[in-house]
């Protein structure tokens, strides 16, 4: 027993808010980054979809911020699902291991466990996505040329990062309430009818609008990308509405862990 405590507990001896939070930062990213699901699940649907038939002229663009842009709506059509899926279980982790009262009782605090456990444990998940997402721009820069790589770098940030950070932080704190599977079968539904699930349906969605999670408006915007979904609403996204989109779901994220921190110290018996 004393092994298991040594090897899965986080480390608590940091003084101070930001270095605990750091420190269980670190703990978690180590933890979840050699777990080979993530690999296997995140990088497994990050291939299915860029399996599935291209666009016409999809490829054959001689606009590179275009190219970039549509690879990057590749990436984040299925992969923020395994995201969530492989992520959803690390709030019971300790529950099952018997550590929850050992952990309650460390000097850490629910805070800094909790945004170590999102920023550790969210960074290792998208991990395989920037890997995979590296050596994509390594095979269009072998075909295009060094300036494939700071399009690249600006379309990761702008149109794969938002949504995978909202998915991340859910997927730390809604699992509390929900449970594993539930919360899995959630945040499938959720990325379909909010992101796939577009007007010409008849069905009350984001799709479309600022507030879906997919990169439309940061693509269509700055890297003249695909859009589907806007598109069909008429709607030809302007550099501002690009940074509304990004900045509700960076707020909706920031939202969840705070959220859920102010719920867990408030449940706790100290």
């Amino acid at each position: 027993m004393t092994t298991v405590l040594q090897r899965t507990a986080p480390p608590t001896t940091a003084q101070g808010w930001w270095a605990k939070t750091v420190a269980a930062a670190r703990y978690e990213y180590l933890m979840q980054v050699r777990r080979p699901a993530v690999w296997l699940v995140v990088i497994g649907l990050i291939a299915l979809r860029c399996a599935a038939p291209f666009p016409p002229g999809f490829t054959s663009t001689t606009d590179q911020a275009t190219l970039v842009a549509d690879w990057a709506f590749n990436f984040i059509m299925l992969c923020p699902i395994g995201v969530g899926a492989v992520l959803a279980d690390r709030v019971r982790r300790e529950s099952r291991l018997g550590l929850s009262d050992l952990l309650t009782s460390t000097p850490t605090g629910i805070g800094p466990r909790l945004w170590g456990k999102a920023i550790g444990a969210g960074a290792a998940t998208i991990t395989p996505v920037a890997v995979a997402w590296v050596g994509l721009l390594g095979h269009l820069t072998a075909q295009r040329g060094a300036g494939v790589i700071p399009v690249g770098l600006a379309a990761f940030a702008a149109i794969i990062l938002p949504g995978l950070v909202l998915v991340v932080a859910c997927s730390v704190t809604v699992p509390y309430l929900t449970g594993p599977v539930l919360y899995r079968l959630g945040v499938f539904g959720y990325w379909i009818w909010s992101n796939m699930v577009g007007p010409r349906y008849g069905i009350p969605t984001p799709a479309g609008t600022p507030f879906e999670a997919i990169g439309e408006y940061p693509s269509g915007a700055w890297f003249h990308g695909v859009m589907f979904d806007a598109k069909q609403r008429g709607i030809t996204p302007t550099g501002s509405e690009a940074v509304l989109s990004i900045a509700f779901l960076l707020l909706a994220a920031l939202a969840a862990l705070v959220i859920t921190q102010l719920v867990l110290t408030r449940r706790s018996p100290s």
